[in-house]
């Protein structure tokens, strides 16, 4: 099978002794082993010697967590364009040929998703992807359906740019905010999703901590979107109030003047946030659209 020569591949790894052997020998047959870089986050178990005994490069990284794997592996990266992918044998390498076309043929794409066939996930992790995916899908005005897959190819200028402030789970999120406020276009391709080899790592807590780095890259890539989003949930309380006045009033026959002043300014006030918050992610919109035509002549 003819191998893919401009890219490298990252695969940062931690306690993956069942996975990996597998991953890689599934991987040499689209990429040769020279251009495949594990990164390690000191596994205790036996994933340095299936790595090594593939003729695989291996590091151990300075820093934790997936985010600082990453940046690390950055440094020993030589071909145009990078996957990542995880070492626990979930990504069928198969669709990295298609993935690779879609870079080669349409300069405008900086990332590739895979988006995951999600049928071997629980509800919870299910759901957990759904809210977080279309969490940040709201935060940046983009369509993504799996933010957080852990496959996806990118041409490497684009993820040299990325800040990697994020940490541990967070890089994919931080990735796709780097490309998406920067005028590039992030394609997706559907893919197949198997059960992993060993002991899952991303629990609920890990779920809640992407949240909050999600919010936090908004504000860094977006922040009068994001101040306007936080000002309209001033229109909850003020439904509350509001609608607690009425009631009082129109069965009780008791009038609340000032809880009803309250109760409108809190709505209004709410509802103009809401507009400026729409106003100002179609506007965001707007200057990538430029940045993007800009960027072709």
């Amino acid at each position: 099978m003819e191998q893919i020569n401009n890219l490298n591949v990252i695969i940062p790894t931690l306690n993956e002794e069942d996975g990996i052997g597998l991953t890689i020998d599934e991987i040499t047959q689209y990429v040769n082993k020279e251009n495949i870089i594990v990164v390690d986050g000191n596994s205790k178990d036996n994933t340095k010697n299936e790595v090594e005994k593939r003729g695989v490069k291996f590091f151990i990284q300075k820093g934790k967590g997936k985010a600082e794997a990453i940046k690390e592996a950055l440094n020993h990266v030589n071909k145009e364009i990078v996957l990542i992918i995880d070492g626990d044998y979930t990504y069928p390498a198969k669709y990295i040929k298609e993935m690779h076309s879609i870079l080669m043929n349409d300069e405008e794409v900086d990332e590739v998703i895979g988006v995951r066939n999600r049928k071997n996930q629980s509800i919870v992790y299910r759901f957990g992807n759904w809210f977080l995916t279309n969490f940040f899908s709201l935060l940046f005005g983009v369509h993504l359906n799996d933010v957080l897959s852990g496959m996806y190819m990118i041409r490497k200028r684009a993820l040299e740019g990325a800040l990697f402030e994020m940490r541990g789970f967070s890089v994919e999120s931080e990735i796709a905010a780097h490309i998406s406020s920067t005028g590039n276009k992030i394609a997706q391709v559907n893919i197949d999703y198997r059960e992993r080899k060993g002991k899952k790592k991303l629990g609920i807590r890990h779920g809640i901590k992407i949240a909050i780095d999600m919010l936090r890259l908004s504000w860094r890539y977006n922040p009068v979107t994001l101040f306007f989003f936080v000002g309209s949930l001033l229109m909850i309380p003020g439904l509350i109030i509001g609608f607690y006045t009425v009631y009082d009033y129109v069965f009780l026959h008791i009038d609340h003047f000032v809880k009803a002043i309250i109760a409108l300014i809190l709505t209004a006030t709410g509802f103009q946030s809401l507009m400026l918050s729409i106003l100002s992610m179609y506007l965001k919109r707007m200057e990538l659209r430029i940045k993007s035509y800009l960027n072709k002549k």
